[in-house]
């Protein structure tokens, strides 16, 4: 059975503006302030267990700034038998919790990193917080937990210095980089900050993208291995350089396919840039199947409140079903060619 990733938004907001992202992060719009609680948080890992999944991500928002993270990570891990739970982070805050998190059983921290220049730090995401976040990376590095560091690769903004944060990652004993194409729909959603961008930089979200095999040519000149990779059973087909060093370089373009299932048949939208990579709940306890339509999404607030344990688990294996069931379109493929149920 093709299992989705699972990525859980515990919060709704990450006091940051970055201009690739939007207010709610992962989440379809979310109101400010909403946190999941960690009852509803277990009642779901159970229900996606009880699938086959072991592994979750928690992200959002920010998991740093969710007070509950630790205890989270630890319940994750022991009631709900979690054998990865993967924390998500882009705050400074990650690494003074990185210590606590590592005893709880976290298996892997994930933190972003999209420049070396500090000022061009502040101006992508609007905090000043540069030097704290590599601060933060080396804290998770002495963990001993592995360490993945995330960077969206923008044209005339960073392409100049992708080498040099790989150096900055390789030297600093980070498990491995994930190199990301922008969300070029993006703006499509109900919310983002792009327009920080065309004040900022007179130019749109698409006119960040670089395909990212254009970087991919000196890495494969250097590597000791390549293999290609994703994640779970869905999501973008990944390129995994391993450097002499030992850090792993994943290579994650949009345009090397996406799965598609029966809730993206006839949206205006298709094909877009996720697709179904993950089945995520929100910090208010939604099922969220894409990154972009908000009338897809299923509520399941109701049936945690009421403690509804078989209905919770119904609505999961049916999402889990609609995953099952998807079909893999490639960049280049004409709309006509994905037909059938699936669609």
């Amino acid at each position: 059975m093709r299992l989705p990733q699972v990525r859980v938004t515990v919060n709704s907001r990450c006091k940051r503006s970055c201009f690739y992202c939007r207010p709610s992060g992962e989440a379809v719009a979310t109101e400010a302030g909403t946190e999941l609680d960690p009852d509803r948080l277990i009642a779901v890992a159970f229900a996606v267990r009880a699938q086959g999944v072991d592994g979750i991500k928690l992200t959002g928002g920010d998991p740093a700034l969710y007070e509950p993270l630790v205890e989270v990570v630890r319940r994750l891990r022991q009631e709900a038998g979690m054998r990865e739970v993967e924390v998500i982070s882009r705050h400074p805050r990650i690494g003074e919790l990185a210590p606590a998190l590592a005893e709880a059983g976290t298996t892997l921290f994930n933190v972003s990193l999209d420049t070396l220049d500090a000022g061009l730090h502040k101006e992508i995401c609007g905090v000043d917080d540069h030097a704290e976040v590599l601060t933060a990376i080396r804290r998770c590095v002495a963990t001993g937990v592995p360490v993945k560091v995330n960077v969206v690769v923008m044209s005339g903004i960073n392409t100049p210095e992708i080498e040099q944060l790989i150096a900055f990652c390789e030297d600093a004993g980070v498990h491995s980089v994930k190199l990301l194409d922008v969300i070029k729909d993006l703006g499509e959603s109900s919310e983002s900050f792009t327009r920080r961008l065309e004040i900022k930089r007179k130019v749109q979200l698409p006119d960040l993208y670089v395909p990212l095999e254009e970087l991919a040519g000196e890495l494969r000149a250097r590597a000791v291995d390549e293999e290609v990779v994703q994640q779970g059973g869905l999501g973008h087909p990944m390129t995994v350089f391993t450097m002499p060093s030992g850090t792993k370089v994943v290579i994650k373009d949009s345009s090397a396919g996406a799965w598609y299932g029966a809730v993206c048949r006839g949206c205006p939208l298709f094909p877009c840039h996720d697709a179904l990579m993950a089945l995520r709940l929100t910090a208010d306890a939604r099922l969220q199947f894409c990154l972009l339509r908000e009338d897809v999404t299923v509520d399941l607030a109701g049936l945690l409140d009421a403690g509804d344990t078989a209905g919770i688990h119904n609505h999961i294996e049916a999402a889990f079903e609609m995953y099952a069931a998807a079909a893999f379109r490639r960049d280049d493929t004409k709309p006509t060619e994905l037909t059938g149920a699936s669609l």
